[in-house]
């Protein structure tokens, strides 16, 4: 006798339809499991068979196949469990086919006959969704999987429970509540840095990325810590985003469902896998992991160069595109990156208080760990030189906070989506074109630097209100690239 179950197996952030097919037929006891099927998939042959007994069905003394179809998509985790063991039980009449003939089931098995959440519970309930079908799964994940609008959900806490027939579905809506923006740090709580948290401002108002220089303990870190609370709260849809990423990664999304922007701050012995994703099976890196939010590399120039350099593609297509011999695999990562550095290996050239020992062959091998093409994708650059200590010792008030901080970068965004549709070329003033032109070719500027400090002048100008990119706009963007070039 044979049956079919659905269940679905992740390709990247994306549930892909799984059909388990089982045959039970006479012959000496096998329990076989085809279908190009991963070592967790293949263990799940002990699994089913423990579970099964354990909740009181019979387990088939036959020959037992169950095929993974379609049979040239690699299928990996233990997801399969519950789909596999459903199919068998159907396969021998002990649960009634057509009852998951519009159900997708996924789940892992406990010996016991407990089902568990598995990585990916969220972007198998947008699969399910959108083909129309219920999906049965773990009772622990139905919080989770509530995110996706619509969904019909069949919670178990154990395969028994089954026996009685399938659960009520239970119906989902998205609209959770938005969470609380609270920063790590808030800008009032750092002394000094006027002109770094203005950065802050510009990048937030217009998603540009930063790069931050300056001494050991100059506040470069905290800079950074406090770039999230500044940023607007997610769209629903953004929300959805980064919890498909952090449930495929086998992390948990509530914080993304609950609209918490993330914030990643990788170590610099970072791999290129660990930073942009890969393994077998692949899995999002950090920059996925900080999609909608900030990635933060501290220690610049310390990660690897060919690390650093996998940054390019992802930064400038808001996706990593994994190519390998299984296939391709993609992963979202629109983030705002923040880096900092020292200025020169011992961290002090520039520094009034203190003198450097790196020689002017050195600083330049320093900073050419980062490269020209990296470089031209920080859209803003800016000294943090080390602050007085009586600001920190009096404790004065900073005059910015990071509340209102946000609501100046709320009001830039909104002005720049009320403003007429005109390009940025185009709304340039005849003096801010001379003055961006004699400056691009000052500092020898790439076309994509150019046509990025288009756009921080653009923001600049949407925080002031203004329809017109004007040439103090233009200055204090080009002001903003000055370090790099030094």
């Amino acid at each position: 006798m044979q049956a079919t179950v659905p269940t679905g197996t992740l390709v990247g952030v994306d549930a892909v339809p799984v059909e388990v097919q089982a045959d039970v037929s006479a012959g000496l006891p096998l329990f076989g499991i085809v279908g190009l099927a991963d070592a967790a998939v293949m263990e799940a042959r002990d699994r089913v068979r423990a579970a099964l007994r354990s909740s009181g069905y019979d387990f088939p003394n036959a020959r037992v196949i169950v095929n993974l179809a379609p049979a040239p998509l690699r299928k990996h985790g233990t997801g399969f469990d519950l789909p596999i063991a459903l199919a068998v039980l159907c396969a021998t009449g002990q649960l009634p086919t057509e009852t998951f003939s519009n159900v997708s089931a996924v789940g892992e098995l406990g010996l016991d006959g407990s089902v568990r959440s598995v990585p990916g519970m969220l972007a198998h309930a947008v699969a399910a969704n959108g083909r129309g079908m219920d999906l049965l799964g773990p009772a622990a994940a139905a919080d989770v999987v509530g995110a996706v609008p619509e969904l019909r959900y069949r919670p178990v806490d154990s395969i028994g429970a089954v026996r009685a027939g399938l659960p009520g579905r239970r119906s989902h809506t998205s609209d959770a509540p938005a969470a609380d923006v609270q920063a790590d740090v808030d800008l009032a709580d750092i002394a000094g840095h006027e002109t770094a948290k203005r950065c802050l401002e510009i990048a937030a108002a217009g998603g540009h990325n930063l790069l931050l220089v300056g001494p050991p303990g100059s506040g470069k870190t905290m800079l950074a810590r406090a770039m999230c609370g500044l940023l607007p709260p997610l769209t629903p849809n953004e929300r959805l985003e980064a919890a498909l990423v952090q449930s495929v990664a086998g992390r948990d999304p509530r914080a993304s469902l609950a609209g918490v922007r993330p914030f990643r701050a990788p170590h610099h012995s970072c791999s290129i896998a660990g930073l942009v994703g890969g393994g077998t099976p692949p899995l999002p890196g950090e920059i996925s992991l900080a999609h909608t939010g900030v990635l933060f590399l501290d220690e610049f120039p310390e990660f690897g160069p060919a690390t650093l350099q996998s940054l390019r593609q992802p930064l400038e297509e808001g996706a990593v595109t994994l190519v390998r011999a299984c296939g391709v695999v993609r992963y979202p990562s629109r983030v705002t990156l923040v880096a900092a550095m020292n200025p020169c290996r011992c961290g002090y050239q520039g520094d009034p208080a203190r003198s450097c020992s790196c020689s002017s062959p050195m600083i330049a091998q320093y900073k050419a760990r980062i490269g020209g093409p990296l470089y031209d994708r920080m859209d803003l650059s800016i000294r943090v030189d080390r602050i007085d200590p009586s600001l920190l010792i009096d404790e004065i008030a900073s005059p910015s906070s990071t509340e209102a901080a946000r609501a100046r970068v709320l009001a830039a965004r909104e002005f720049g989506r009320s403003r007429p549709p005109v390009g940025v070329r185009a709304s340039l003033t005849r003096s801010a074109r001379h003055l961006l032109e004699a400056g691009a070719r000052g500092a020898s500027l790439s076309g994509r630097a150019v046509t990025r400090l288009l756009g921080v002048a653009r923001t600049i100008a949407d925080m002031s209100a203004s329809a017109r990119v004007e040439e103090e706009h233009v200055g204090e963007a080009l002001g903003y690239r000055a370090w790099e070039y030094q």
